[in-house]
């Protein structure tokens, strides 16, 4: 099994007639994904898309997200999952970035892809799922039609990644990288066929894509997703079809474990809830531990490397703070500022070495001489390694703003505050909440008279919502080092 096209046939094969997706009330079978991919996959080809196109993908977590993505890479293009929050100036840069000749999403997108694509300076088709849906109709097809001979070295699929200065780095990931890490995960993680997931942590974010939808999928499992988080729906499919893996982030858990029920929601069915993007609190884990019954496990992972590890300790209320030791195939080092290895449990920065993991940003990049050195991807996160190998993280080195998984560039934020006729300067950092990541906090040094809901109003449709700062202060000035520099720290 060499590309993500061996992988679904050979797993297509094995489980026809078993259930790969539950949608609402629509069950899909892996026989019929196979024909819904296949019958994409032609229309991609009969509009022209060949190997080593960009193929963006502009949906929520659901059915055509699946068929979408798997269709790209079986005509061996290259996917380019899009977060369905952006709004038009940020699909332009990141369609553009990307190189993308087609975008693949729903009507309910069509108003803000074609204002996108009008002003689009190269040719880029625009298909939507819908309309596959009905011309496929009862046609059946077979991946066996489509050719087998993909390069399993050759990127299955672009993510992004926010630079510090503030240009976006493309990640590349080949067939090979995935495919390394899926076997990898399910085996630390002993997913079956028999498992059922959530697939709520959005598919277009390497947690969701990576550990509910395509863990699901290449382990024949059932994938239950949800277009969006709404509590009452997740308690629901939970206790509906007696689910039995949950991946999420931080914020989801929290905002479970926080909730008010008519009556005791039912998690006896989950086996395994894992956690990702974000350092969870250890003590919102308790929380959700005395509310349903089990803890959460925490994952490590980055676009980068894909999953780095995962805490399966059988004393996990020991080690709530952990996030495990590496998987299978995954080396872990600590090196200190000077460059040397840290023992006896010393805090250093992490650097990762993996089968999994890219060996430098797509396209000339000089982040990639800082971040790549003999073999290691250096990550930016601080931690360290205790005498049993468990993985603690301690913080970041970075500044970028982790909220619910998804992460923020600060100066993209303030180059649009600033943009605005009564702020003179801005300062946007992260706020730590109880739910282990952070909530985005704007400092503005107005130079007209202005207040906080005037400020948010200037950012909606501008970024995405879940970059609009929830907390915005006003000062008289900013806080600055002799040689100019924000202190950071001091506007928390």
């Amino acid at each position: 099994m060499r590309t993500l096209r061996d992988m679904l046939v050979a797993v297509a094969r094995q489980h026809a007639g078993r259930t790969a997706i539950v949608e609402g009330g629509t069950a899909v079978s892996y026989a019929e994904l196979e024909s819904r991919i296949a019958c994409l996959a032609a229309t991609l080809r009969d509009a022209g898309i060949r190997r080593g196109h960009r193929v963006a993908l502009l949906l929520p977590n659901g059915v055509g997200f699946v068929t979408s993505y798997f269709a790209v890479v079986v005509v061996g293009a290259i996917a380019v999952p899009l977060n369905d929050h952006y709004q038009r100036t940020e699909l332009h840069s990141f369609l553009t970035e990307s190189g993308a000749s087609c975008l693949i999403t729903s009507l309910g997108f069509a108003r803000l892809c074609d204002s996108v694509l009008s002003s689009f300076e190269t040719p880029c088709t625009l298909l939507f799922v819908e309309d596959h849906k009905k011309a496929c109709g009862r046609q059946v097809l077979s991946l066996g039609d489509f050719e087998a001979d993909i390069d399993p070295n050759a990127p299955a699929m672009y993510q992004f990644s926010s630079g510090s200065t503030g240009r976006p780095k493309r990640i590349g990931r080949t067939h090979a990288n995935l495919l390394f890490e899926l076997d990898s995960l399910i085996h630390a993680l002993d997913i079956t066929n028999e498992d059922r997931f959530l697939g709520v942590a959005p598919f277009s974010h390497v947690n969701g894509l990576m550990r509910s939808m395509m863990a699901s999928l290449r382990s024949g499992a059932t994938l239950y997703p949800l277009a969006k988080f709404e509590r009452q729906a997740v308690v629901h499919v939970i206790e509906k079809h007696r689910l039995s893996v949950f991946v999420a982030v931080p914020f989801m858990f929290g905002m479970l474990a926080k909730a008010t029920f008519r009556r005791q929601a039912d998690f006896s069915s989950l086996r395994l809830c894992v956690s990702a993007s974000a350092p969870l609190p250890a003590g919102l884990n308790r929380l959700f531990h005395e509310k349903f019954g089990i803890y959460v496990r925490q994952l490590y992972g980055s676009t980068e490397t894909g999953t780095i590890s995962v805490n399966v300790s059988p004393d996990i209320e020991g080690s709530l703070e952990s996030v495990g030791i590496p998987i299978g195939g995954v080396q872990v080092e600590v090196f200190t500022e000077d460059g040397r290895m840290a023992h006896g449990g010393g805090v250093g920065e992490f650097a990762v070495k993996s089968a999994a993991a890219i060996r430098g940003y797509d396209g000339p990049d000089p982040a990639s001489e800082e971040a790549f050195r003999n073999g290691y991807f250096l990550t930016g996160d601080l931690g360290r390694k205790d005498k049993d190998g468990l993985l603690y993280l301690m913080g970041r080195k970075k500044l970028f703003i982790n909220k619910g998984g998804y992460k923020i560039n600060p100066r993209e934020i303030e180059e649009l505050l600033e943009s605005h006729p009564k702020v003179e300067e801005a300062a946007v950092v992260g706020q730590p909440t109880q739910y282990g990541d952070e909530r985005v906090k704007a400092v503005i040094v107005p130079r007209a008279s202005c207040g906080a809901e005037e400020i948010v109003e200037y950012c909606r449709g501008k970024i995405a919502d879940f970059k609009i700062p929830s907390v915005v202060e006003f000062r008289e000035s900013l806080p600055k080092s002799p040689t100019g520099k924000i202190r950071r720290m001091m506007l928390r």
